[in-house]
Order: structure tokens, then sequence, then C-alpha cells
């Protein structure tokens, strides 16, 4: 985690907070509605395959299991994070106020996009149906796309400490970022 602050101030007429960039221009909410859609989708997986037929292959259903194991890890543990460590000033977990470097965040930049497609995907093999295998890719693509979204954001929200932490942590290779992180953080 980093001391990384931001000035918040309220709008009178909203009494919403406003985030500045450390340059002090107003930066607009996080963007979110491809997140939404692509849970959207992901619930969508999950509940179509409950009622699609099920693939009879152990290999696809073995496959499926071993990426749900990992997903609600990745998905529970970087909230817990965000909301302790995350420096909110009053706002909710999604916009913290500081780059959140520990835990998973150490080893991925977008660790709960990764658990959702890890859950998507888990869901899908386990079914083997060509829809949720469909829905899965769907729901992959629209959280790569979030994610790169997100990134934009960060970058004007928190600048140069943003930047450094996107160069040492990738995306969402997680066997590069332990890589990198045993290595103390170098390329």
């Amino acid at each position: 985690m980093t001391g990384i602050g931001t000035r918040v101030q309220t709008d009178e007429a909203a009494s919403t907070p406003q985030v500045r960039s450390p340059s002090g221009h107003t930066l607009p909410r996080p963007p979110a509605l491809l997140a939404w859609l692509a849970s959207v989708v992901t619930v969508s997986v999950i509940v179509a395959t409950q009622f699609l037929p099920c693939s009879g292959d152990p290999a696809l259903r073995g496959a499926g299991v071993c990426l749900l194991l990992p997903a609600g890890m990745l998905i529970f543990w970087p909230l817990y994070l965000l909301a302790k460590r995350g420096g909110r000033e009053g706002r909710g977990y999604v916009q913290a106020g500081c780059v959140v470097r520990r835990g998973p965040y150490a080893v991925a930049r977008h660790p709960q996009y990764l658990g959702y497609t890890l859950l998507s995907w888990g869901f899908a093999l386990l079914s083997g149906h060509w829809l949720a295998l469909v829905l899965a890719a769907a729901g992959s693509a629209l959280f790569c796309l979030q994610a790169l979204q997100e990134e934009r954001y960060c970058l004007d929200r928190f600048g140069e400490p943003y930047e450094r932490y996107r160069r040492r942590v990738p995306r969402y290779n997680v066997v590069l970022g332990i890589v990198r992180l045993l290595r103390g953080g170098r390329r």
C-alpha cells in the first residue's frame, strides 16, 4: 500500500465527492458500465449452466473445478484489502484514495476481474456447452475492456505512482507478477 492521497471536495449542488487528480483537475466518476455488463454476463453463465446439458468430459469438468478454486479468493480478498487499505476517505471501497499494492494487487493489477473471469470460465468448462463457453468469452472481453478504461482513470487520478505500479505489476498474469515480486519488483 502507498500513502498516495487525493484531494476530495464536495460539490454543494450534488453533495457528492469530487475527485481531483494530482494536477488539480476534477476527474469524472470511475468507469463502471463495462464491469456491470461483464458481471451480468458472468451471472448469465452461472445461471445458464444450471439449465444446459453438461459435458461428460472429465477433463473439461476437472479444468472447470481448477479454475473455480482460486476464483473466490481473487474476488473477495481484494474487496477486503480495498476496504481496509485503500484510504477511502468516506467513499465506497471501489474509490480507494491510494494505490493498493498488497496481497493480490502485488501480483496482478486487476485480481477481481481475473477472479470473475476464472469463475465464468470455470462454470463454462463444467458445463462444456457451447453457449456457456461463448458467454464466458464475452464476459472475459468485457472485463479486459473495463480494466483498460480503469487504468486510464487511475493514471489520471494517481499519476506517476500508478504508472510505476503499472510498469511493475502485470494486468492479469499472476505467474509473471509472482516472478517480478520475488525479484524485488523488477521487470
